[in-house]
């Protein structure tokens, strides 16, 4: 058995914790109080937020509306001009010069070749 030294002295209960550590606890509580208060605070701008996204595409919309308004106005006051002139309607999109599919592609008839012929070998070969 071990003997124990006179100026020994065992630890403080834990039931009586010192000044020093309960001033620290305080802190640490005020901190993490006021940390809590903070991410409340940013949670409730992440919703605003949100809101206003959700709220985005129609606010959009609304505008495309109130910008396309004076214009569809405009072509209906040129066709109603041009109906009383006794003129041909006025067409929304300018009519291609040429057909679309009579408009070459830059390396499309390579690609096109290229793809007839491998579907001819792959017949012979087949065969």
């Amino acid at each position: 058995m071990q003997s124990q030294k006179a100026e020994h002295q065992a630890p403080l209960p834990l039931w009586n914790p010192s000044p020093e550590v309960m001033e620290a606890d305080r802190e640490h509580e005020q901190q993490t109080d006021a940390l809590r208060a903070r991410i409340a605070e940013l949670e409730q701008m992440i919703e605003g937020y949100e809101t206003l996204l959700s709220e985005l595409p129609e606010l959009f919309e609304r505008k495309f509306q109130q910008r396309l308004e004076p214009l569809m106005e405009r072509y209906r006051l040129l066709a109603r001009a041009q109906q009383m002139l006794g003129e041909p309607a006025l067409p929304l999109i300018e009519e291609p010069s040429q057909p679309l599919s009579d408009i070459p592609i830059p390396f499309l008839e390579g690609w096109r070749n290229r793809k007839n012929s491998h579907e001819r070998q792959s017949e012979r070969n087949a065969a």
